[in-house]
């Protein structure tokens, strides 16, 4: 074929420049100040003045590093150091392309939206030579995506925009690109930006000792990056490609490119290959528009989006978004039940690669109900899931599964042993969340599965272990959470007045902390109720007098209706599953006229020292998705559901005290992980986060006296139903 194209138009950074380090929020970390405190000053309205070149690079820094240097001083000046220092790395690759699209007689031009250094810098990095022209907004005044930027650069090329092949990893600009005639390519990396070169027609020489890039072979695709759930592993791997064809056109014309692959449709956005050598790949086929390195998991594809989020919450189920998902949960598990079907045939019929395609089958779709229960992050793209952001525990089944070779048939059963207990967790979450139970017939699945697994497996619902509240949490978590005296006192007098011949429940009891002062003061009975079995096992052992320990979840008590005169917690129901169906079992379980008293203390005002803890999260989860943390707003959703339900709530404080805490006892309770959220962390994540912990320390009060407020808040029950 002969091509039109006669130019190449690239854009620099994140296409022939990289920025790997992410100097803005790295140099903000390592000199102790917030994580966007470098990035919110450098790309402000100077940026804006330095890219059209109102100013240049050294005004831009100047202004950056006095800014900083005024708010953070010593330090911010350091961080403007370190970020102004870092000017990215070439990527050889593209830098390669380039290279030889000169040496074909192409005519190369960078089109940039940058500053007066971005010359100074093709230099440094040893890429000047790469391109004939560059158009840089700094110079010609004019920025991406306006169409004068693209006009000012085919001036400078000297030719019209149907002859120049454009690229940029910016959606936006592609979008402009093709508004002005260009061929336009959404940047991802130097092959696949070849890949589009070949398809119009152009053939670059390989360099020497390099293989040409062949157009009749498979994508590339992106993968997984290391520690996702589907990094690959030895026989199989994962791949997110981008693409506008069907599984099945995609898979004839792979089958065609290469005869010794063998390709099998695997629904609507998947399909299968294994190639000569037997390796299995899974591609995971993305909508146009969609970011591959985004849906793949790469951190730095969210950076942007995701900056300025300290944290993320789960929201509350409501009545009706619970009423919605329900069809859906049950919709997976029948689609779930079929495969297992399917894979079980295949295995007993000799069919190796069906049954692996029925396997992802299966992982596929229990990876869409965990996050359709979950809901911890949104998805890359409507209707996707993101599995980087599951809870560990659901992680950690899907990674297992998918580290065994589901070709063999012992591979098959270790692939799929954990997919079933992941099975058995999530039906039991669809109970608890949703009200719902699966109408396939489970049973009859677990005989076909028999031979395949040498016995009947389990498909009960189960509840999940709890990853986070775990023996080594518990050993520790009550002396990082010392109770004040005034508010032990304070407790101790309201259960004098308000549960004395009760019959009272404690929901999230934990190892007692708050029970002993509640316990003690004549109530009828009382029963701990605690999900965690290591957290119920310390209480059991506190063998306190009186009380019954119920494991269980707040979700779904084994306790009768109207058997309860007070349902009390102490921020517990924040981490529910479903803080709002918590709230409704609890009424459930109250007589008319009980209560549920909802105990929450919080400092009045800013902690002081909170600072420490978030110099933790922020350098122990650098590389991977933030903790997810609940709050008290989850309380004011409580009361408006309640209210909503004929329930008002009462306000009672209850106690207003000082304590005494030091930066110590905060690096104290990180180091022994005495958070929920650090038994997620690997210990080198922990040791990154520890050090970020002590900087901070190191800035802050060694003493301060916080000042506590204790509330009740308090909803009468009645025989209504929620």
């Amino acid at each position: 074929m002969t091509s039109s194209v006669r130019g190449l138009l690239v854009d620099v950074d994140g296409v022939l420049r990289l920025w790997p380090r992410r100097s803005a929020i790295k140099a903000a970390l390592e000199c102790g100040l917030p994580e966007q405190a470098v990035r919110k000053v450098a790309y402000d309205g100077g940026f804006d003045l330095a890219h059209h070149g109102v100013w240049s690079h050294e005004q831009w820094v100047e202004q950056v590093t006095a800014r900083l240097s005024e708010e953070f001083g010593a330090a911010g000046k350091r961080a403007a150091e370190l970020w102004a220092a870092d000017r990215g790395d070439a990527d050889p690759a593209m830098a390669d392309l380039l290279r030889r699209a000169r040496a074909a007689g192409l005519v190369t031009c960078a089109l940039t939206n940058n500053t007066t250094i971005v010359e100074a810098d093709l230099e440094l990095h040893g890429i000047a030579d790469v391109f004939d022209h560059v158009a840089n907004s700094a110079e010609i005044r004019v920025t991406k995506p306006a169409p004068g930027a693209y006009e000012a650069a085919l001036a400078l090329m000297d030719l019209p925009a149907g002859q120049v092949a454009f690229t940029d990893d910016s959606r936006i600009n592609i979008t402009a690109a093709l508004h002005v005639g260009l061929h336009a390519h959404h940047y991802t990396s130097a092959e696949e930006f070849e890949r589009f070169l070949t398809s119009l027609g152009v053939t670059l020489r390989p360099a020497a000792g390099v293989p040409p890039v062949r157009a009749a072979a498979g994508p590339a695709g992106t993968a997984p990056p290391s520690g996702h759930a589907e990094a690959d592993a030895a026989a199989v791997a994962t791949r997110y490609l981008t693409t506008g064809l069907p599984p099945a056109v995609l898979a004839a014309r792979l089958a065609a490119n290469d005869p010794t692959m063998t390709v099998v449709p695997l629904g609507p956005d998947a399909l299968a290959t294994v190639g000569a050598g037997g390796a299995l790949t899974t591609w995971r086929l993305l909508p146009h528009g969609a970011d591959p390195r985004a849906a793949a998991g790469h951190v730095d594809a969210w950076a942007e989006g995701a900056g300025d989020v300290d944290a993320e919450h789960l929201p509350p189920w409501t009545p009706a978004t619970r009423t919605a998902a329900a069809p859906r949960a049950d919709d997976l598990l029948h689609h779930t039940g079929w495969a297992l079907h399917q894979l079980a045939a295949a295995d007993a019929g000799g069919d190796p690669l069906a049954a692996a395609t029925h396997l992802d089958a299966v992982r596929q779709y229990l990876t869409a109900l965990a996050t359709l229960l979950t809901r911890h992050q949104p998805a890359p793209w409507p209707g996707t899931t993101a599995s980087r952001y599951l809870p560990p525990a659901i992680r950690e089944a899907l990674t297992a599964s998918l580290r065994a070779d589901p070709t063999t048939h012992t591979g098959l059963a270790a692939a799929l042993r954990p997919l079933l207990g992941l099975l058995r967790h999530l039906r039991q979450m669809a109970q608890l969340v949703l009200d719902t139970t699966s109408s396939w017939p489970w049973p009859h699945t677990t005989a076909v599965l028999a031979p395949l697994l040498d016995g009947p497996p389990d498909l009960s619902a189960q509840a999940p272990e709890d990853p986070l509240y775990t023996p080594a949490l518990a050993a520790v978590y009550e002396r990082h959470r010392p109770l004040a005296l005034p508010m032990a006192d304070a407790l101790a007098s309201w259960a004098a007045k308000e549960l004395s011949g009760c019959d009272v429940v404690e929901l999230g009891a934990g190892t007692g902390r708050i029970t002993r002062q509640l316990a003690g003061h004549g109530p009828a009975s009382y029963r701990a109720v605690e999900p965690s079995s290591a957290m119920a096992a310390h209480l059991r052992d506190a063998n306190l007098p009186g009380v019954e320990v119920v494991e269980a979840d707040a979700l779904l008590l084994p306790l009768p209706a109207l058997g309860a005169d007070v349902v009390v917690e102490h921020e517990a129901l924040q981490f529910a599953a479903d803080p709002l169906l918590a709230a409704d079992e609890a009424l459930r379980v109250l007589r008319p006229g009980g209560r549920l008293v909802r105990l929450l203390l919080h400092p009045a005002g800013p902690h002081p020292l909170a600072g420490i803890d978030a110099a933790y999260r922020r350098a122990a989860f650098a590389d991977g998705p933030r903790p997810l943390f609940f709050g008290k707003g989850t309380d004011q959703r409580i009361t408006a559901h309640l209210a909503d339900c004929g329930h008002p709530t009462q306000d009672r404080t209850l106690a207003e005290f000082s304590q005494h805490r030091t930066a110590e006892q905060a690096l104290g309770a990180l180091a022994d992980r005495a958070w929920p959220y650090q038994h997620q962390l690997t210990d080198p994540a922990h040791r990154d986060g520890m050090a970020a912990a002590r900087l901070e320390a190191a800035r802050l009060p060694a003493s301060v006296s916080v000042p506590y407020v204790l509330r009740a808040l308090i909803t009468p029950a009645d025989q209504e139903e929620c």
